[in-house]
């Protein structure tokens, strides 16, 4: 069974990561400090031989030497004969170099000094070896036995040494990659879907199986073992991140992952210091390059490499501690060696920033950062200068902060360079930045207009510093002039005080005339504020004053009538006149008018004799001059008129259904109208003008109306020039309309007269009642009675049917001993207190007799 360790929720949760694992890694170390072609035809592994100042690059099947450099990539010599070689391992005391010969079916030792094979480990026809690791006294290599993958070992101290194969892996159809550590030797094979790993200690020299698991899908360029023996490191090209297993049984390490940059990343590239840094490469996303780890999961450091990309498996830690080489393709297949001397240095980033405004002769302080992975050298020295100039160090803050305070005494641009020299553990940087010294700007704002009449101009406006809370020297002034737009003349008005604490100033006019003026306001500045100016334009109108009259409410006909009325915004010139007009019953179109003078506080009087009664309105217009508008005014007086008398009458009080009622309006002595109104207003109903006319000579009108419903008569007199309006109303009953009906019956007969339907004595007639308008859920009763002894005797008046719906209510008759008699039946609304629209309502009587 084969252990899958990532999940598709893993694989998300990678993705959702990178971000977070990059944040502070675009600003990069520097470049490759050396750079070098190399003559190789391809790649296969590096290997640096710090003592003999050697890089070996083998070239993997197909090739026939190991190309042999100095530490900066310039060439010594090729090794020939070399079949294959692919795998490249140091001996312990750095004497031999081990190399797997793909093409040779051998392990090749040659002499690290001499640069001269001394010796040569047979490994078996068709086996193939791939790759070499040394651990436990023993070399181990990776190849074939039978088609099938193979861990196998020579012991070079034996007296003839002879590579045997140590563990066969059944299940692997391809030679292993080895990498050991610490006394484990971890060997991975590299199948279509899955990579493999079976890991051993070897420690007695003796391969001896801890685990063997599938860990992941794709195919890896980068294998590693810790040097504690503890972790095994895969680098997966078609993964997110370096990944970290247990060796023991190949479980998630902790940590588990170490992020290289964006999606795809392709981490390629692997190698372990022996201080435990990690290098791993990155080959594709948004920053390919190499990723620094040095115990956590974020990345300590990134150099990003010169244009190339970087080869598989194409990273190598000197043995110096400090070196990292790496081998890179660009796009015409070329091998370029990079030489980075100290990677392992942390970045730092300086940033320099500047809020608000430098003002000539005021301090003003510049602020920064210092940034880098891991601690912050707080109380480092900056170097600091203005246009070269030095000025005082800034020191770095716990926080990694910085302040720089300065002051100028004139306006201009200056340059202000923060440089950092760096540290054992943090790389050096610099940052500038352009500040301008200058004046603040001012504003002076649309001013607010508190007046703005001929006599009167008044606005406020703030003189505006662009820096929040600045204040202006005691004793500014604005400047002020006004220019009248018709007649284009200018005149020069006093200046106004700024005030010191709000900012503000007021304006105070009198332009005498109205119309449209632009005032001019100018600032001159000062030394630590520049110039501005505004121009509001506003209009001078004319006075709008307010009329107001005090008459009385009421007034007495044909008696004298006076009352005042006031203008406002006075005084006024002598002779001006308001006129005054008055609106009553007989002079709805045409008013009666007049004049009255104006005194110069603005006061009128008015007298008026009124002859008409009723409302009486007033209005009085005052029609302008240069310095006023126009103005008016109205009221009413309610003017006495006699009371008349009016009354209604019916020619029934309670009406059939569906009957027309005979209404009469009588009108009293009235003075020049004698018309009436005659309204109906039916229960639940609108109220609806009947007839409108004259009375006739004896002062009465009459009218017509067809009850359907109780009903209300209302007669209106509207009231003449010397009556008042006057009305009366009178109430009227309607009944309700019943259809009745007898069913049931086999043939009709008379007696005299009247109609009697004929039953058999074994039915029981049926009595139907239907009511008009519709009364659902009424009550209706129904009375029985029987003729004899030559009179009409009630036999049963039943108790309330409910109307139902369409109302309508039934019964039915039992009669007993009634063959050969004489019976009538009826039915009767009755009205509830609820049902105020019709009254209670008897129906006809119906005529019936029993044979057998």
């Amino acid at each position: 069974m084969r252990l899958k360790q990532v999940s598709l929720t893993a694989a998300i949760s990678v993705v959702a990561g990178l971000t977070t694992a990059t944040v502070g890694l675009t600003g990069t170390a520097a470049w490759a400090d050396s750079t070098a072609a190399l003559p190789l035809s391809h790649y296969a592994h590096l290997l640096v031989d710090t003592a003999h100042q050697h890089l070996f690059f083998s070239q993997g099947a197909g090739s026939t030497g190991i190309v042999v450099t100095d530490l900066a990539g310039n060439p010594v010599t090729t090794l020939t004969g070399e079949q294959g070689a692919t795998g490249l391992a140091l001996s312990p005391d750095g004497g031999t170099l081990y190399a797997a010969l793909a093409d040779g079916d051998a392990v090749a030792a040659i002499d690290t000094a001499t640069l001269t094979e001394s010796a040569r480990y047979g490994t078996g026809t068709g086996s193939g070896p791939v790759s070499v690791a040394v651990a436990g006294g023993k070399v181990w290599y990776g190849g074939t036995v039978d088609g099938r993958g193979a861990v196998g070992s020579v012991d070079p101290a034996a007296a003839e040494p002879v590579a045997t194969p140590q563990s066969v892996l059944a299940n692997w159809p391809d030679a292993p990659q080895l990498a050991t550590g610490g006394g484990v030797l971890a060997a991975e094979e590299l199948s279509t879907n899955t990579t493999d790993v079976a890991t051993f200690d070897v420690s007695s020299g003796t391969a001896t199986a801890m685990t063997h698991l599938g860990v992941s899908g794709g195919s890896s360029t980068g294998f590693q073992v810790t040097g504690d023996g503890k972790k095994v490191l895969l680098a997966d090209s078609s993964d997110v991140a370096l990944r970290a297993y247990r060796t023991a049984d190949m479980a998630m390490a902790n940590p588990s992952v170490y992020y290289t940059g964006g999606i795809p990343s392709g981490p390629n590239s692997l190698t372990l210091d022996t201080d435990g840094t990690i290098a791993v490469g990155s080959t594709e996303g948004s920053a390919p390059g190499v990723y620094l780890y040095a115990g956590s999961q974020l990345a300590e450091n990134y150099v990003k490499l010169p244009a190339g990309t970087l080869a598989p498996d194409g990273l190598m830690w000197g043995g110096d501690g400090g070196t990292l080489y790496g081998v890179t393709q660009d796009s015409s297949g070329a091998y370029t060696l990079n030489v980075l001397s100290a990677p392992k240095l942390t970045d730092t980033q300086l940033a320099l920033g500047f809020s608000g405004y430098a003002v000539p002769t005021r301090p003003y302080t510049l602020t920064g950062s210092l940034t880098t992975k891991g601690f912050v050298p707080a109380g480092a020295k900056l170097q600091v200068t203005r246009d070269g100039t030095e000025l005082p160090d800034a020191t770095v803050g716990a926080d990694g902060t910085f302040s720089i305070s300065d002051t100028r005494a004139d306006e201009g641009t200056n340059i202000y360079q923060v440089s950092y020299a760096g540290d054992e553990a943090h790389r050096p940087a610099t940052v500038s930045r352009r500040l301008d010294v200058a004046r603040l700007s001012t504003t002076i704002d649309y001013p607010a207009v508190s007046s703005a009449t001929p006599h009167s101009v008044v606005f406020t406006g703030t003189l505006w510093s662009s820096m929040l809370g600045d204040t202006f020297p005691e004793g500014a002034v604005v400047q002020v002039s006004r220019t009248n737009e018709e007649t284009q003349e200018t005149v020069r008005l006093p200046s106004v005080t700024v005030g010191p604490a709000t900012s503000t100033y007021t304006v105070t006019d009198a332009p005498g005339t109205a119309g449209r003026f632009t005032y001019h306001l100018t600032y001159a500045g000062d030394a630590l504020h520049q110039p501005s100016s505004g121009e509001p334009s506003l209009i001078v109108s004319p006075y709008t004053p307010t009329l107001t009259l005090k008459p009385p409410t009421t007034a007495t006909r044909g008696a004298a009538l006076t009352f005042g009325g006031t203008l406002g915004d006075a005084p006024y010139p002598a002779g001006e006149t308001v006129t005054v007009s008055r609106t009553d019953a007989a002079h709805t179109s045409t008013p009666v008018t007049w004049t009255v003078p104006v005194g110069t506080d603005g006061k009128i009087t008015v007298k008026d004799t009124p002859s008409i009664g009723g409302a009486n309105t007033y209005k009085v217009d005052y029609p302008g001059d240069a310095a006023h508008q126009a103005a008016t005014a109205s009221s009413t007086v309610q003017v006495s008129r006699a009371a008349t008398a009016v009354s209604v009458t019916s020619n029934e009080s309670t009406y059939t259904y569906g009957a027309t009622a005979t209404v009469t309006a009588h009108l009293g002595t009235t003075y020049n109208s004698r018309t009436v109104s005659i309204y109906a207003t039916p229960a639940g109903g609108k109220k609806t003008l009947v007839k409108t006319a004259a009375v006739d000579s004896k002062g009465n009108l009459k009218a017509t109306y067809k009850l359907t419903h109780n009903t209300t008569f209302t007669a209106s007199f509207a009231g003449d020039y010397r009556y008042a309006p006057a009305t009366a109303t009178r109430a009227v009953h309607d009944q309700v309309g019943i259809a009745e009906k007898l069913g049931g019956y086999y043939t009709s007969t008379k007696y005299g007269t009247v109609t009697y339907r004929v039953y058999h004595h074994t039915v029981k007639p049926q009595v139907t009642g239907t009511v008009t308008p519709d009364k659902s859920g009424q009550c209706l009763r129904f009375q029985a009675q029987e003729y004899y002894n030559r009179a009409w005797h009630t036999l049963t008046t039943s108790s309330c049917f409910s109307l139902a719906t369409g109302s309508v209510g039934a019964t039915s008759l039992s009669l007993t001993n009634a063959v050969n008699q004489k019976f009538r039946v009826r039915t009767e609304y009755v009205a509830s207190a609820k049902d105020t629209t019709n009254v209670s309502t008897w129906g006809g009587w119906l005529y019936l007799t029993v044979r057998n």
